[in-house]
């Protein structure tokens, strides 16, 4: 299944496996988790939060660790969570779910990564991921398209590409403009004529006040005449010698 899926991969996206990483997210089925050994160091398995989330609800909800079981899994922090779940161990109260617990706790460790932001696994690989998303946002984002081209609507391919093209712009808020992505949108002539003047109102203003600025802002300077310090500056003053 999985070398089926890589061929389609080097079909469809130009994948080169001796250089292209992957990031494969899903529950813990076996015909998924299997991609591990298939893909070896070049993929990261990522056990879906979604899934992840109902199971350790169906055994955790209204337990006292509940919450911060939650809270480590929204961090991704991995091992923070499975502190929390072997602490849960024994209190449950319930075989069924004590059992159900101690799976989760076992698969989670015999993948280890699973749970942690993909985003370490690529910087660790040398991967810039200065602008990625994590797993969950990601995910989110595909309903939003699938939710937007789907519904019985009918689509040719050069029009769906279009579009997906313009809402991911959207969403990256990337600008838009006759068919083309524009990152930045050009300043008009006259806005950055305009900006230009204020700072140099600005720059005249700062002059003028300077003076105001900085006038008995040393305490020293200001004792009184017969002193040291004002005989010395008289002398600097009138360009003779102290």
């Amino acid at each position: 299944m999985w070398e089926r899926f890589e061929e389609w991969l080097m079909k469809e996206y130009a994948y080169d496996p001796c250089r292209d990483l992957l990031v494969i997210n899903g529950d813990a089925a076996s015909w998924i988790t299997v991609c591990r050994e298939y893909f070896g160091k070049r993929a990261c398995f990522q056990l879906d939060r979604f899934h992840a989330a109902r199971e350790l609800r169906s055994c955790l909800s209204g337990h006292p660790r509940w919450r911060d079981v939650r809270k480590k899994l929204a961090k991704q922090d991995e091992e923070g969570l499975l502190v929390e779940l072997n602490s849960a161990i024994g209190a449950l109260e319930d075989e069924a779910k004590e059992q159900q617990l101690a799976a989760m706790i076992r698969r989670i460790e015999s993948m280890p990564g699973c749970i942690r932001d993909c985003r370490e696994w690529l910087s660790e690989q040398g991967v810039e991921t200065t602008g990625m998303r994590p797993m969950g946002h990601a995910e989110s984002v595909m309903s939003r398209f699938a939710h937007r081209v789907k519904s019985r609507r009918s689509w040719k391919d050069q029009g769906l590409r279009a579009f997906l093209r313009a809402m991911a712009a959207r969403i990256d808020g990337i600008g838009w403009r006759k068919g083309r992505l524009e990152e930045e949108e050009p300043r008009p002539a006259a806005l950055a004529s305009t900006t230009s003047k204020r700072i140099e109102q600005a720059k005249r203003k700062a002059g003028r006040l300077w003076v105001d600025v900085v006038r008995q802002n040393i305490p020293y300077l200001q004792q009184s005449s017969g002193t040291p310090i004002y005989q010395a500056l008289s002398a600097l003053r009138d360009g003779g010698g102290v």
